[in-house]
């Protein structure tokens, strides 16, 4: 298993992760307090974060607490957020974020776009708010947002920041993330946000933006999703899973989601890790993905399945395994429209994956505008696709007509 890193192991670990996470090879702002030092992992112990059992009962997306943050470029005020969430079974939850807007010279409501990061690790310490600065560059076309007028809240999802361990790809609990940051940003004065969103998102962030557009009808009826964007987008889990095994982001995150889902269902976690790899699950569980050493010490760590093997013979076949699986790949509704965009180099989430997924999208009559991203890699193709995504995001929230690009597809597919 993975021989192709023998040899010059942090080398190979490094262009891997280089290749995976978006801006992660962009050299940061000297002057910026949160670029130096690493990410923490872990407990959080701010004060800020410690929500009481007596302050979780509520209704969904009103907020518990908020506090002020430096504005990034382009944004007049910002805010650092806690509000009232709930995971995919209904269960009352707290979850963080920021929201940063640009000056308003009416008062005329605002539309939203709600924001989904893509993986940052599965424990409290991972919260991308935790560290502002850091959270409002990883916004894929944060500064034309702020440009256009529109609020941008950012989630941290359910159990980053406040909570024990986050329900990785869990499109559900994510989705209701999403929409109630919506409904927090309409809480806070002076904003002015309106009832008017739509969602845009990376990797883990894309299938919770896909996620919004299959429960917003539902769990948000006062709202108006208006579009759905996502990017490096994980659809089929099974075959993402299935397909990345073996390689040292494909066992991390596989990791990740094992670890999660035997505490966020109640899996017995030795039904698909061996019993000698179960440490090496445990310590990837409570690493960050946010700066570059704590990538290379995920994808060092991952590369100990080499010596110590990792899924349990037939853990493909685990009955309860496979509904989770099964749960949590996205099934887009007709009536919200789709951006979807996808790198050709990603080697993480097969672009034939993402082919069929959108020839699905077609198929159930969804208005898709579907964009591949020439040799692109899993993390750089969120930055190349961000300028068309925005101006998508843009024509959505003017009321303008989306126009569907199923039939240059089928032409495409026909001409392959």
């Amino acid at each position: 298993m993975m021989t192709w890193c023998k040899g010059a192991r942090t080398a190979c670990v490094a262009a891997m992760v280089l290749s995976l996470w978006p801006g992660l090879a962009q050299a940061s702002n000297p002057g910026d307090p949160y670029a130096a030092g690493p990410h923490p992992a872990g407990p959080v112990q701010e004060g800020f974060y410690s929500v009481a059992p007596a302050e979780l009962p509520g209704r969904a997306g009103t907020l518990i607490r908020a506090e002020p943050v430096a504005p990034p470029p382009g944004a007049s005020v910002a805010y650092r957020i806690i509000y009232r969430s709930r995971s995919d079974a209904g269960r009352p939850v707290a979850v963080s974020g920021v929201i940063a807007a640009g000056p308003q010279e009416s008062r005329a409501p605002r539309p939203v776009v709600s924001w989904g990061h893509g993986t940052t690790g599965i424990a409290p310490g991972c919260a991308p708010s935790l560290m502002p600065q850091h959270d409002f560059r990883s916004i894929s076309g944060l500064q034309q947002l702020l440009a256009d007028g529109y609020v941008v809240v950012a989630t941290d999802y359910q159990g980053l920041g406040e909570g024990s361990v986050h329900p990785y790809l869990d499109g559900r609990s994510a989705a209701h993330a999403m929409i109630d940051a919506v409904r927090a940003a309409r809480a806070l004065p002076g904003l002015h946000a309106g009832s008017r969103y739509a969602t845009w998102g990376f990797s883990e962030g894309g299938q919770a933006s896909l996620f919004a557009g299959q429960v917003a009808r539902s769990y948000a009826p006062e709202l108006r999703l208006e579009g759905v964007a996502a990017v490096s987008a994980p659809t089929q889990l099974r075959r993402l899973l299935a397909s990345d095994i073996g390689t040292p982001a494909g066992d991390v995150v596989a990791s990740f989601a094992a670890w999660s889902w035997s505490r966020s269902y109640g899996l017995p976690l030795g039904e698909v890790v061996r019993p000698e790899a179960v440490p090496t699950v445990a310590r990837i569980a409570t690493l960050c993905s946010i700066g570059l050493p704590e990538r290379l010490a995920l994808g060092l760590a991952a590369l100990t399945y080499g010596q110590t093997g990792f899924l349990q013979p037939g853990a493909a076949h685990r009955a309860d395994w496979g509904r989770v699986i099964a749960m949590n790949s996205a099934q887009p509704r007709r009536g919200v429209p789709v951006f979807l965009a996808q790198g050709e180099g990603d080697a993480l989430v097969a672009p034939a994956a993402t082919r069929d997924f959108a020839r699905q999208l077609c198929r159930d009559g969804v208005k898709l505008d579907y964009r591949e991203v020439p040799f692109a890699s899993h993390g750089d193709a969120a930055t190349a696709s961000a300028s068309a995504a925005t101006d998508w995001l843009a024509a959505r929230l003017s009321g303008a007509r989306p126009i569907s690009d199923c039939a240059t597809l089928a032409a495409r597919e026909r001409s392959r």
